[in-house]
């Protein structure tokens, strides 16, 4: 953590990052699952997940909006309390939606953590940042926020300003010009300490701008050994699963 005049996080370019935890589909380490955080944090990687809440407000490690695609449920998650989301088998896990604070009890500062904030369906993001900021609490290893949506990191600077954040660049940002005008203006209004790039993107002027400066660069999604190879001639740290020939730290 650092205050509002320290913001060195060297730790946010120090290892690659594994997505989702280090999950194997059809596993009982399926994606943002608690044994495929367990999986990373043992190989030494920093770990991502993603986040989004429950219709009773609880931040719940979760991907999709829906949960049709990964578990024995259906509908939104945000239609569904905590307990009844326990209940929803994730793939083949065995187990139910994990809790943010149950993955934070699993990583225990041991590795970095990258928290996606997934957008409500609604124009309401309190809910979500306030939760995430409520988990945080008593928390004392090196943790990020990042998120597409500028609205919640420009949320994380004013309230929660001691912790790293991070801007998601994808392609409707940098594809589509008239999101590309307004670039500036959200770099001004978040003040992200490291921004997060589709490898697709990789390279381009404006990232290429930005690792100038000495500001970290992460790459997502590494799924291969070619993206890899693109990621590290081109970014700082790469957030990656499976098969992408990334090696771990620990021996």
């Amino acid at each position: 953590m650092a205050n509002k005049q320290d913001r060195n996080f060297p730790w946010l370019n120090g290892r690659n990052v594994a997505h989702r935890g280090l999950f194997e589909a059809g596993t009982s380490a399926e994606e943002n699952t608690l044994e495929a955080v367990e999986r990373a944090v043992k190989a030494g990687f920093a770990v991502e997940i993603d986040v989004r809440t429950s219709a009773d407000d609880i931040i719940v490690v979760f991907h999709d909006n829906t949960l049709e695609r990964l578990t024995n449920g259906e509908g939104l998650v945000a239609k569904w309390g905590f307990k009844q989301l326990q209940n929803t088998l994730v793939g083949n896990s065995g187990k139910g939606v994990p809790s943010l604070p149950e993955v934070m009890d699993i990583v225990s500062g041991q590795v970095p953590l990258f928290i996606e904030l997934k957008s409500p369906d609604h124009d309401d993001i309190q809910k979500v940042c306030a939760g995430v900021r409520h988990c945080f609490e008593g928390y004392r290893g090196p943790v990020a926020i990042m998120s597409f949506d500028p609205r919640i990191v420009a949320w994380f600077r004013r309230y929660m300003p001691k912790y790293a954040r991070g801007m998601i660049v994808g392609r409707e940002a940098l594809l589509n010009w008239k999101n590309r005008l307004v670039i500036p203006y959200w770099l001004r209004k978040t003040k992200p300490d490291f921004l997060a790039c589709d490898i697709n993107l990789l390279p381009n002027s404006f990232c290429e701008r930005w690792r100038r400066k000495g500001k970290p660069l992460l790459t997502w999604t590494i799924k291969d050994e070619s993206m890899a190879k693109i990621g590290q001639e081109h970014a700082d740290a790469l957030i990656f699963e499976k098969g992408s020939g990334i090696t771990s730290p620990t021996p």
